[in-house]
């Protein structure tokens, strides 16, 4: 099996970082450029990001007592979109953005959970985002604390039968 599929299969949404160990600059950095990297449909970038850190960070958004948040906005007037069913882009690659960070978060030996269960309006308001900006996704991440483990659910997946339509 590949690196990159063990990295798949081991990986986890982490809801217990350590509050004591907070993450370093150059770690964070790497972070942040593995989401700017990230391909786009039709390399718009079309989203903006935020980094929640310390104690002020923790007030704005403070899922899972993470030592960082990182928040991805949409910008739906720079999306892509397909002309025949005007499908706008935004929300995809921002999904890609996501994944970019959290496996170079795996990569540094972090953990991270994706979150999309945030008062958008209270997020906008507290972060005076401008208007054409749209909360999508945020990270929480950090290092795992000594209780982490994969929830139950983790392992429960459908058979590949279950998922796959093959044409030939």
């Amino acid at each position: 099996m590949g690196k990159l599929l063990d990295l798949l299969k081991d990986r986890y949404s982490e809801r217990r970082f350590d509050p004591e160990k907070e993450l370093e600059e150059e770690k964070l950095e790497l972070l942040l450029e593995a989401a700017r990297v990230a391909p786009t449909a039709h390399n718009n970038q079309a989203f903006s990001l935020y980094l929640l850190k310390g104690e002020k960070g923790r007030s704005i958004l403070s899922n899972f007592n993470a030592p960082v948040h990182i928040l991805i906005t949409g910008i739906e007037d720079e999306g892509w979109v397909r002309e025949q069913d005007s499908f706008n882009a935004v929300e995809l690659d921002i999904g890609i953005v996501g994944t970019h960070i959290m496996l170079e978060a795996e990569d540094l030996d972090l953990k991270s959970c994706m979150i999309c269960e945030f008062d958008v309006e209270k997020l906008k308001d507290d972060l005076k985002m401008p208007a054409a900006e749209h909360p999508i996704l945020a990270l929480a991440i950090g290092y795992a604390s000594e209780a982490s483990k994969p929830s139950k659910r983790h392992f429960e997946r459908k058979n590949m039968d279950d998922l796959l339509t093959i044409i030939e």
